[in-house]
Formats: C-alpha cells, sequence, structure tokens
C-alpha cells in the first residue's frame, strides 16, 4: 500500500534494501579505522564539547550612540550620494486581474460535493491524514470538521479555475491581441476589473495572496502577449493583463528625507559603537596585565558588562547573545580567550562586543560516565563515515578515470 502511493513495486523496495546493506557493508569494512577511537580520546573530546564557561560580556550597541548623532543636511546629501545602491527601487509590475474568489463559490462546491458520497470522502481522507493532522482540532468531530471544510474550500478553488480558464480562453480568442481585451471581455460577463499595486520580482504583490508563479507569469506579460491565468493563489484563480511596468530607479533624497536621515544616524552610530569597542579592548588588555579585575576595568570605563548563563561548544541557543552577534562568533571569542582573560574586541554590523571569561566550570562526574559510552559510538561512527568517503573517493576518480564522461570533461575548453 505504501509503495503503490509511489509509484513502486516490491522488487523496487528489494533492491533499495540490498543496495543498503552492501553500503553498510562496504562502510563497515572501509571505514574499520573509525572503530580504533579510544575512551581516552573519546573523553578528551566529550571534555572538549560539553565544557562550559563562565562569562561576562560588554556589548556596544549602535542604538545607544544614536542621539549623539548629527545629522547636517550637507553630511545626509553625501551619504545619500554614496549610498544610492541601498535606496534603488528595483523594476516594478502592475497588472489588471480579475479574480474568480473561492468565497463566492463555497455554497455551490457544498451543493455538488453533497450529491457525492460525500461523508465517505471525509472519513477516507480523516483515515490518509491521520491523527496528527488539524493538531488544533481536539476532538474526532472537530478533525471531520476541519477535513470536510478543507474539501469543500478545494473543490471551490477547482471551480474558480474552471471559471477562471474560461474566461482567459475567452480573452485569448479576441483580435488584436491588447491588453485591454481583458477590461472588455469583463465588462460582456459583468466581472469586476481591479488594478494590483505595483510589485516587484522579490517580494511580489502585497495586495494579493499569490504566490511566485503569479509574480513569474506577471513579469513574462509582453505587449505582444499580455495575458496570464489562470493563476492560482490561496483564495482565488486570478486571469490577468499587462498594465505597465515602473523601471528601476533611485528616488530623490526629498521624498526619502527621512529615510537617509535615519539610516545615516545608525550608520554613524556603528562607527562610533565600534571605535567606542575598540578604545575599550585595549583598555581591558591593559588593565588586566597591570593587575586589575575586569570588573574595575569596566567601571573605569563606564559600561556595564552582562553575566551571561554558562555555555558549551554545543550550546545551540542563547537569546542574550544572539540579540547582538552570532553564537558561533561569540563561542570562537569566547573559547579562545583564556580563563582570566578578555578576547579581542569583535565587531559587528550594529556595533561589536567583548567576552571576559571568568572561569571554566567543572564537568559533572556522574553525567560524564553516562553520557560517554554513548558519545564515543557516536565519534566512532563519524570517524567511519570519513574514512569510508575518503576511500570512495580515491577509488571513484580512479575507477571512473577512463570513462567516457570524465574524458569529456577533461578535453572541454579551459578543464585542467
Amino acid at each position: 500500500n505504501v509503495l503503490a502511493r509511489g509509484g513502486l513495486t516490491l522488487l523496487d523496495f528489494q533492491r533499495y534494501i540490498r543496495n543498503l546493506l552492501a553500503i553498510q557493508q562496504l562502510i563497515a569494512d572501509q571505514g574499520i579505522a573509525g572503530d580504533l577511537v579510544t575512551m581516552q580520546e573519546a573523553r578528551q573530546l566529550y571534555e572538549r564539547e560539553t565544557e562550559e564557561l563562565a562569562t561576562e560580556a560588554v556589548f556596544f550597541v549602535a542604538t545607544n550612540y544614536v542621539p549623539g548623532i548629527p545629522a547636517s543636511a550637507e553630511a545626509l546629501s553625501q551619504f545619500y550620494t554614496n549610498q544610492q545602491a541601498r535606496y534603488r527601487i528595483p523594476e516594478r509590475m502592475q497588472v489588471s486581474y480579475v479574480a474568480f474568489e473561492i468565497t463566492n463559490l463555497v455554497a455551490q462546491a457544498e451543493t455538488e460535493l453533497a450529491k457525492t458520497n460525500f461523508n465517505e470522502m471525509i472519513e477516507a481522507n480523516l483515515q490518509r491524514l491521520g491523527t496528527n493532522y488539524f493538531l488544533e482540532a481536539k476532538t474526532p468531530e472537530e478533525k471531520r470538521a476541519k477535513v470536510r471544510e478543507e474539501l469543500i474550500k478545494g473543490y471551490a478553488m477547482s471551480l474558480a479555475r474552471r471559471q477562471a480558464n474560461d474566461f482567459a480562453n475567452a480573452v485569448d480568442l479576441m483580435e488584436p491581441k491588447v491588453a485591454a481585451n481583458l477590461e472588455k471581455k469583463a465588462a460582456e460577463r459583468n466581472l469586476v476589473v481591479k488594478v494590483s499595486e505595483p510589485f516587484d520580482h522579490q517580494e511580489g504583490p502585497k495586495d494579493l495572496k499569490v504566490g511566485e508563479d503569479f509574480v513569474t507569469k506577471a513579469f513574462a506579460c509582453t505587449p505582444e502577449e499580455p495575458f496570464a491565468g489562470p493563476l492560482v493563489g490561496t483564495d482565488a484563480a486570478y486571469v490577468i493583463a499587462l498594465k505597465g511596468r515602473l523601471p528601476s530607479e533611485v528616488p530623490p533624497q526629498s521624498q526619502i528625507q527621512d529615510r537617509v536621515a535615519a539610516d545615516y544616524r545608525i550608520f554613524e552610530a556603528a562607527n562610533a559603537a565600534r571605535r567606542a569597542g575598540e578604545a575599550f579592548g585595549a583598555a581591558v588588555t591593559n588593565g588586566l596585565a597591570s593587575g586589575k579585575t575586569f570588573a574595575a576595568i569596566c567601571a573605569e570605563a563606564g559600561v556595564k558588562p552582562v553575566s551571561l548563563p554558562p555555555f558549551s561548544l554545543t550550546t545551540r541557543s542563547m537569546p542574550a547573545i544572539e540579540e547582538h552577534a552570532s553564537l558561533q562568533q561569540f563561542k570562537a571569542a569566547a573559547f579562545t580567550a583564556g580563563t582570566g582573560k578578555a578576547s579581542q574586541f569583535v565587531p559587528t554590523v550594529e556595533g561589536g562586543f567583548l567576552v571576559f571569561v571568568r572561569e571554566k566550570l567543572p564537568i559533572e562526574l556522574t553525567k560524564l560516565n553516562a553520557e560517554l559510552p554513548e558519545f564515543a559510538q557516536r565519534v566512532r561512527s563519524a570517524r567511519q563515515g570519513e574514512a569510508y568517503n575518503q576511500w570512495f573517493q580515491r577509488e571513484a576518480s580512479r575507477e571512473l578515470r577512463d570513462t567516457p564522461a570524465l574524458q569529456q570533461k577533461q578535453a572541454a575548453p579551459g578543464a585542467r
């Protein structure tokens, strides 16, 4: 039953199992070096990955420096000139469209489905989807109602698409083929024509619930081929016609003056934050070398360090850090600093940070002893896979050396 839904047979499954077992046997044979990882080596790796640091950090954030940034007319003009690429508006498209909305067809869909074995369809779909579908529905009756609603909605969409297709065909038969035909045919059928807001290729129309296909087909419209559809959205099927294209442009500064001013201030504030961070980093280096405590250095500099919860190399999330910097970037700085020392100042988009390592926390032996066997097995499996991949790449490059495909690649212009 499972295989048939994918167009497969029992023989396909048997071939898959044979190939899978063969690959696993090759991994076991050629990756045997992975089994040579000792418990001592595994323990060292475990300690390295799970050892936690107690740290303090000072974040230099651009928003804290914005109030002190002046914005003269001359500075804003220079910034606008240098940053015009930032303000360039991409080419935009505008279309006329007729929407065949499913809300207008739900009653018809329900009536037509009632003439079929609708209840059996609901039960079959409920069984197919399983109990984990529609988690917000708490009872079987609620799940059944959700399935019923989805089936009606789906059928209403098929009706909308059918109507849109009929309309699109009628428009396409009109000669000469011009965009105005959409409005003419819509008027004949008492259909409403609307015009979309201008939209670009990346974001699409904000006033319509449509997908990437709608945008792609819209941008493919030309004066010679001005129509597209039916195009299915979330709640309607559409037939569209080219209304116009707006070329890429950089708006004059006067139109976006507030945005330019805000961007300038945050840009300069980030630079100010980095300068302050670099100066603080130098003060920390000199202060620690002369025997001062990190707390005393922070007090002299007028900055407030943040005490962070302990973390290790395997820590996956730390919101207090990720508000300001990449977690990987922060961990790299902390684990290279050393106990009782501070990292260098690390610049970021919004400013930067410096981290001070108070201490390395001892690993809990009970936890280590409980988790080490499974950890060692994961290390061995990973090493086994690495050894197998190295063997496979070596064998493949040798065995494929004389094949026509590789010979053609090597003979291609510019091939090495």
